[in-house]
């Protein structure tokens, strides 16, 4: 399930029981846990635990909770996970739920107006703010399958393969280094303060990369001095990144803030959601027609977004399109 950051939308739980809907003993306690930088941990409670809440019921619905996620959790993308916990005819229930807080790549209130859309539910145009939250997750998927990118920050782990430079490139944009692993030995971690590496690493400016800042290597002599042997970037045979060596990075991916020609595009793929022809785009379909009337699409329809409009705006942000060091 997804909330759109800074929102607090009632998160539900229906209870079944022996094949029906049923009411709990006593009103369910939910367990929030933080499991943005671990989410393949089996038991969450190993990981960040956050808050408690008591469930309460939802009055038009039997056997169904709710809870509402306290807007100090929603205020960043994350992962979390709820432990719903509670007893039936006396037996212990346990169920746990995956919750993603995302950022929704244009805001919603604004939306209305740039949508044209009607806020009273007597308008032709009237849309609820369901329908406009299913539109911006349409609209945001398709952005991310065309382009290959997620354009918020969230936490994640990738490789990369060195190749006897001072540069690792990363098949994904980074906004923060948190860990980096080599053969499964940790190297860097910047919680903890350990640098076992031994070379100051930087994200580069593409951001597409890991590069060795030169600028704090100390020269030969200080090294020898010290009873150290100097790293080989110093005197040209390699750079820090062996070769063919499989790098993990453990870091902030994406982006910090949603850019202009991505809002825009999620604008336009928006009113492709609304529009009456979707249904029929959705179905492959090449050409309709009737006694009197008659259309049909052209083939680009079902490549890329399916709008060359969106298509030109997110060129630039296509991964095989772009730069990566």
């Amino acid at each position: 399930m997804e909330i759109l950051v800074n929102t607090n939308p009632p998160v539900r739980h229906r209870i079944y029981w022996k094949g029906q809907t049923v009411a709990a003993d006593s009103a369910p306690i939910v367990k929030i846990y933080d499991v943005t930088e671990d989410p393949t941990l089996e038991d969450p409670t190993t990981s960040v635990f956050l808050t408690q809440l008591t469930a309460e019921s939802f009055e038009t619905d039997f056997g169904v909770y709710q809870v509402f996620i306290p807007l100090l959790y929603a205020s960043r993308t994350r992962q979390l996970q709820l432990l719903w916990e509670y007893y039936v005819e006396g037996s212990f229930v346990q169920k746990r739920h995956d919750l993603f807080v995302v950022q929704p790549y244009v805001d919603l209130t604004q939306a209305v107006d740039a949508l044209d859309i009607g806020s009273d539910p007597s308008d032709p145009n009237y849309k609820s703010y369901a329908e406009l939250q299913d539109a911006e997750s349409y609209a945001r998927r398709v952005i991310e399958a065309y382009t290959g990118q997620r354009f918020y920050e969230y936490y994640d782990s990738h490789t990369g393969y060195g190749d006897g430079t001072d540069v690792l490139p990363v098949p994904y944009r980074m906004t923060e280094l948190k860990e980096l692993y080599s053969n499964d030995i940790k190297l860097i971690d910047v919680d903890a303060n350990l640098d076992d590496f031994g070379y100051d690493v930087k994200i580069s400016e593409s951001r597409f990369a890991l590069r060795i800042n030169r600028a704090n290597l100390l020269d030969n002599t200080v090294y020898t001095a010290n009873g150290f042997v100097p790293p080989t970037i110093n005197d040209g045979s390699g750079g820090g990144f062996s070769r063919g060596v499989a790098y993990k990075i453990e870091a902030y991916f994406g982006w910090e803030r949603v850019p202009d020609e991505v809002e825009l595009a999620c604008l336009e793929l928006m009113k492709d959601y609304f529009s009456r022809d979707k249904i029929w785009r959705n179905k492959y379909l090449h050409s309709v027609q009737s006694f009197d009337w008659h259309f049909e699409y052209n083939t680009g329809a079902f490549i890329g977004t399916g709008n060359l409009y969106v298509d030109q705006l997110l060129l630039p942000y296509v991964l095989t399109q772009m730069v990566l060091i």
